[in-house]
């Protein structure tokens, strides 16, 4: 009995839309997103014709539908990269609140750490240069020649995922770093060639083809404050 009653309300409700859109002829033209959800007829016949009109409005539906995932994906993304820029920024700012020379290595290796959610920041620089590297506590001592092993002549940053990291760069802390991101600091005539070293446990944070201009920025930003002080 339950069964009969089920399939009159259907009968009902059939009947009842049915009415509706005979009296609203322009309701899907108003409401074009039920085109996405509704299942228009198939007048194929036999099997000798198709209905290609059906077969491309499904097709229309299924890209309807991953165009919507692409952006909203594309959404995630820019709003994860306007949180990493005004991370980034936040962190230059306050690099250039720095009040001695000897503050830098801790603001970088420490505050900027913590700002930018990276689990290890290694400032390197190089000996047996003319240059000595600038006299901070938090620096890490390369040997000559080591900077042009890690990043060859052209490269300016190297950015490896699941990476065999170097204990010369992250010292005890190599088990820990996943993936890494190395910035070359050039050689100048107040310092030799060194490296800004980022390392991370999380295996999506650096990955090759990953967008390097606010790594760039951070890399450049550190140079020139710490020259400033060189200079003085």
């Amino acid at each position: 009995m339950s069964g009969k009653k089920e399939q009159l309300k259907n009968i009902i409700d059939a009947s009842v839309a049915r009415k509706f859109l005979m009296q609203n002829p322009d309701f899907l033209i108003n409401n074009p997103d039920l085109y996405s959800i509704l299942t228009p007829p198939d007048r194929s016949e036999g099997d000798r014709i198709v209905d290609f009109q059906n077969i491309m409005i499904e097709k229309i539906k299924k890209n309807l539908k991953d165009l919507q995932h692409n952006q909203g994906h594309l959404i995630d993304t820019s709003r994860n990269n306007l949180t990493t820029q005004a991370q980034v920024h936040e962190a230059v700012l306050c690099l250039l609140e720095t009040e001695a020379l000897n503050h830098i290595g801790h603001i970088v290796t420490q505050d900027w750490a913590d700002m930018l959610h990276i689990d290890v920041i290694r400032i390197c620089f190089e000996v047996d240069h003319p240059i000595h590297p600038p006299a901070l506590k938090e620096i890490t001592l390369l040997q000559k020649g080591r900077v042009n092993e890690y990043l060859n002549q052209e490269d300016i940053i190297l950015l490896r995922g699941e990476a065999n990291v170097s204990e010369d760069i992250f010292g005890p802390a190599k088990p820990l770093v996943k993936t890494e991101a190395l910035i070359k600091i050039p050689k100048t005539k107040y310092n030799p060639p060194g490296i800004l070293a980022f390392g991370s446990r999380d295996l999506d944070m650096f990955y090759p083809g990953q967008g390097t201009e606010l790594l760039r920025f951070l890399g450049k930003s550190y140079h020139k404050c710490m020259i400033q002080w060189l200079k003085q």
